[in-house]
């Protein structure tokens, strides 16, 4: 009777302990994101700053924009002029002659301003580039800062009945003393005991893996203790809103490649006049004019020479790029679609979790509570044995268990939700 009632106690205690409205995934901290000893304690809202300010891959990237503003300074730029001389002499007479002049390449039909456009339209794409990899970084860390904490959750859970099963077993092996209970549910009670800590050791270890991988996204040293403080939020509907495509900058790193690649077709037109070669020259000439004798001259010319688009047109050139115009347009077509669809879709499973979690929460927890209830009541009246009441304690976790998974679902899906949209939420 004295261990019906223990189990009793023991299963409604575990179930209020772990209700669902009070998600336990961590106990609240009083300090935030601060380092303290060789640890890291921050939140799941910091993640994107954190990202933002200290992830290798990130900076790394931002030399790219380095590398394009230094194409962008380079292009559109006049050939430097050239310095041309001469000097001839006979070595049987006095007569010699000698010129200096400067040649310089002037471009034709805007080339160079068209060469400067393209450069600033792929310093533009850059700059979204690394943008969208900012995203991607963001929401890969922001996924992994679930999963811990989740897990945090699920070995919160089993400890909870880890202890509760330590102290029934120590409670069982009383009564087989005193002989009011069998032996086998000493073996029975410590088997579950054993079950539940190889479940936290086994959670413990997935843990340290995640967190290794989430310190890497985050720029932190291998020693360092991370710690994420607070909880998941409790689900809730998103409302329907209009998708913004100027927020993904996937999508408007794309728009600038096409702008790129039209400008690239005039580019390649404009590539059919050759630069016009103009100079300008001083010659001095020394020669005998009989019957004078030696004389000297001095002349001033200038010379022009300008290619003709005769053979060479630059047809496939063109032809190339307004090919690959034409690729980028369907390009952002097809984007437009992705991005639409992939919105929505994220949207609608969020909001579909967001409904489950609560029927879990709601409906089917106090559900399982009250058949833990009547299955311990039931042993009570000796109608069901031990193994009916850990069964029925069993499904209990495992239903608690379940509506954490929902939570973390819920969140992952919204980490998509965001990301398709096109911004992380976080300190800026």
């Amino acid at each position: 009777m004295n261990l019906g009632l223990l189990l009793g106690n023991i299963l409604v205690c575990t179930l209020v302990a772990g209700r669902a409205d009070e998600l336990p995934i961590t106990p609240q901290e009083s300090s935030r994101g601060a380092s303290q000893g060789g640890s890291y304690r921050t939140g799941l809202v910091q993640i994107a700053d954190l990202v933002r300010r200290h992830n290798p891959r990130l900076r790394a990237a931002r030399y790219l924009l380095a590398e394009a503003n230094g194409r962008f300074k380079q292009s559109g730029r006049w050939q430097n002029p050239k310095l041309i001389t001469d000097y001839t002499t006979d070595p049987y007479s006095r007569e010699l002659q000698g010129s200096v002049g400067f040649n310089q390449a002037f471009p034709l039909a805007g080339r160079l301003r068209w060469e400067k456009s393209v450069s600033a339209a792929e310093v533009a794409a850059v700059e979204v580039e690394i943008r969208d990899v900012e995203r991607r970084l963001i929401a890969e860390a922001k996924t992994l800062a679930v999963q811990i904490l989740t897990i945090e959750a699920q070995k919160a859970l089993r400890g909870r009945q880890l202890r509760l099963a330590e102290d029934l077993s120590v409670f069982i092996r009383k009564l087989v003393g005193r002989g009011e209970s069998s032996d086998l549910d000493t073996g029975l009670a410590k088997l579950t005991e054993t079950q539940l800590e190889l479940e936290v050791h086994h959670l413990d270890h997935e843990a340290k893996r995640l967190k290794g991988k989430l310190k890497t996204l985050l720029g932190m040293e291998p020693g360092i203790d991370l710690q994420l403080h607070d909880g998941l939020p409790q689900p809730k509907i998103e409302r329907d809103q209009p998708v913004q495509l100027a927020n993904r900058p996937d999508y408007q790193a794309a728009v600038q490649r096409a702008l790129a690649a039209r400008r690239e077709i005039g580019l390649a037109k404009a590539g059919r006049w050759q630069d016009v070669n103009v100079g300008v020259f001083a010659r001095r000439i020394r020669e005998v004019d009989q019957p004078i004798g030696l004389e000297n001259e001095e002349r001033i010319g200038v010379q022009v020479s300008l290619p003709l688009p005769l053979w060479q047109r630059n047809r496939g050139l063109i032809a190339e790029k307004t090919a690959a115009a034409s690729r980028w347009e369907q390009t952002l077509v097809a984007m437009e679609n992705e991005i639409r669809n992939e919105v929505i879709a994220s949207r609608e499973v969020m909001n579909t979790l967001a409904v489950h979690a609560e029927e879990v929460r709601d409906e089917l927890l106090p559900v399982a509570k009250k058949h833990v209830e009547r299955v311990t009541v039931a042993y009570k009246d000796g109608l069901v044995d031990l193994q009916s009441v850990l069964e029925a304690r069993s499904q209990a976790v495992e239903l608690e268990s379940k509506y954490l998974i929902a939570i973390e679902d819920y969140h992952l899906a919204r980490i998509r939700f965001e990301s398709a949209q096109g911004y992380s939420k976080g300190k800026e």
